[in-house]
């Protein structure tokens, strides 16, 4: 017979084997063990990085700076996310010229077969503000397009924060900063396309005030707005493999 202590013990490993247990999409595509646990709003960190609303205006190409660097995503239930970073990054070679970035796209998600999670954005929305003091132009704001592949994640309590984490782990294995659920329902943008073409084949009026609108940013901030392919390459080449390997965070 089990003893009141026992009995207590018992219970306390079961409650403590359940709250660590690890969530991971490995193949069990169903709602109950995946897009549920994924909806809400995830941040790294002291969280001072989430989407939504207060994290940037698509339409007037503007961003609202956190207090801090870090990373953050959204999901929905019915597959829709936002995705919103403040990075810097270090120049070894120069450490005066320090890159900072700010992002924010969102789209559509797709959970795959192999465990996998892909990202599909919607190309007309995504924004990125790059500052860099060595570079011909200091400051770029510009189209931000970029389809992101995590080889698996998980969810797990974190028992020190008593919160949910999430992991993600890239295209290439390399685990991102744990992210922690902050808000469910999610805090994030209306998830249709806001800027350019809409799914009714209307341009928005951000498409046809276009310059105007430029102009009245470059007063505002100062930044230079570019458009076009070779803007984005410019850019992405900029930040290189800093998008890809998380590494030289700050703050998180």
């Amino acid at each position: 017979m089990f003893s009141p202590i026992n009995t207590i013990l018992t219970a306390s490993l079961l409650t403590l084997t359940t709250l660590t247990s690890v969530v991971k999409a490995q193949g069990d595509l169903s709602a109950l063990n995946n897009i549920t646990s994924l909806t809400g709003t995830w941040s790294s960190g002291s969280g001072g990085v989430q989407t939504g609303g207060s994290f940037c205006n698509p339409q007037n190409f503007s961003f609202t700076y956190p207090t801090t660097t870090g990373i953050s995503y959204s999901f929905t239930d019915d597959g829709h996310f936002e995705e919103a970073q403040y990075r810097y990054n270090a120049n070894p070679a120069d450490p005066r010229c320090i890159t900072a970035f700010i992002l924010w796209q969102h789209g559509r998600y797709q959970l795959n077969n192999n465990g996998s999670l892909s990202l599909f954005p919607f190309s007309a929305d995504g924004r990125i503000q790059v500052q860099d003091p060595c570079a011909a132009v200091t400051n770029l704001i510009t189209y931000y397009d970029q389809m992101v592949m995590f080889q698996d994640w998980g969810i797990q309590v974190d028992s020190i924060k008593a919160s949910y984490a999430l992991q993600l782990n890239a295209f290439d294995g390399k685990p991102l900063p744990p992210l922690y659920l902050v808000a469910n329902p999610p805090n994030m943008l209306p998830t249709v396309i806001l800027t350019g073409v809409n799914a009714t084949g209307q341009a928005s009026k951000r498409s046809l005030d276009e310059d105007e609108e430029v102009e009245k940013l470059q007063k505002r901030s100062g930044a230079i707005s570019e458009r076009g392919v070779g803007s984005v390459q410019a850019v992405a080449g900029l930040i290189g493999a800093g998008l890809l390997m998380m590494t030289g965070l700050m703050g998180l």
